[in-house]
């Protein structure tokens, strides 16, 4: 069976960075001194629909950094209630509600480590623009509870995040692979309402490709430039430059859905 294209272009992206880890794996320096660095994330996401207007997603992920600073484990759920009234209104309609919590465990080169309780408070809404692009909203409220193990206990923080995206269908069939080709376009702005001890974003730029399977599987990665502020009491900015690759599991596949539909912005973790 002859590979896609696409599968050769993923799996050059992360050869070539996990070099990179590889090369700079003694270089480790304590993350005050991080100003411009280089991160991989992946994620997997699976799908659960309880009934027509009720489901909940989990997301399995992991990061790490290069130089050599922390690698990072999650796993969030998040519940999503559809707005299943019907209005004549077709501008900002809100489409869902969601609530939702995880886990993230933050294993430190050379600081201590940091275990992170999130909880998960959001809703969604569509802006219709022209006929081919919608620009989908996502807005959420996080309650953060910290603990670095250094003596200090737990630390609350309090973030909202606003997000705004869209994907763009690949339409011109000349190739056969290009069918389930599309393009997501994602930006997003966090405001800290009270901050935590490390890492919280100020804006994120994500830019991707694509694929969705007939099997309603998809694959996403993404070039990610993230401008963040106060990840430390002693760095107050940094730059990163995140390759992230995103899989979703979509669960059964509807029937009369085209393998471009059937999949708006998600949560965002």
């Amino acid at each position: 069976m002859r590979i896609p294209t696409y599968i050769w272009f993923i799996a050059f992206f992360i050869s070539y960075f996990l070099g990179l880890q590889r090369s700079n794996a003694q270089e480790s320096v304590v993350d005050q001194d991080v100003r411009v660095n280089q991160q991989l994330w992946i994620d997997y996401n699976h799908p659960s629909q309880w009934n027509e207007t009720q489901s909940i997603r989990t997301q399995f992920g992991f990061r790490t950094i290069v130089p050599n600073v922390f690698n990072r484990f999650q796993v969030i759920s998040t519940i999503t209630f559809k707005n299943s009234k019907k209005s004549e209104r077709k501008w900002a309609r809100i489409a869902s509600y969601q609530l939702g919590g995880g886990a993230i465990y933050t294993q430190n080169t050379d600081a201590k480590d940091n275990f992170e309780l999130r909880l998960i408070q959001g809703f969604k809404f569509n802006i219709p623009t022209i006929k081919l692009i919608t620009l989908n909203n996502y807005i959420r409220l996080e309650e953060r509870f910290q603990n670095s193990f250094n003596g200090d206990g737990w630390q609350s923080g309090f973030r909202l995040r606003y997000r705004i995206g869209t994907n763009i269908s690949w339409k011109a069939h000349a190739l056969s692979f290009t069918e389930g080709l599309y393009f997501p376009l994602q930006a997003e702005i966090f405001f800290n309402l009270k901050k935590t001890d490390r890492f919280n974003d100020v804006i994120r730029i994500s830019p991707g490709i694509g694929y969705k399977f007939k099997n309603n599987w998809r694959y996403e990665l993404y070039v990610i430039f993230n401008q963040a502020k106060n990840t430390t009491e002693t760095n107050t900015t940094s730059s990163d430059f995140i390759l992230r690759l995103r899989i979703y599991n979509g669960g059964k596949k509807k029937e009369g859905k085209k393998p471009q539909e059937g999949f708006q912005l998600d949560e965002g973790n």
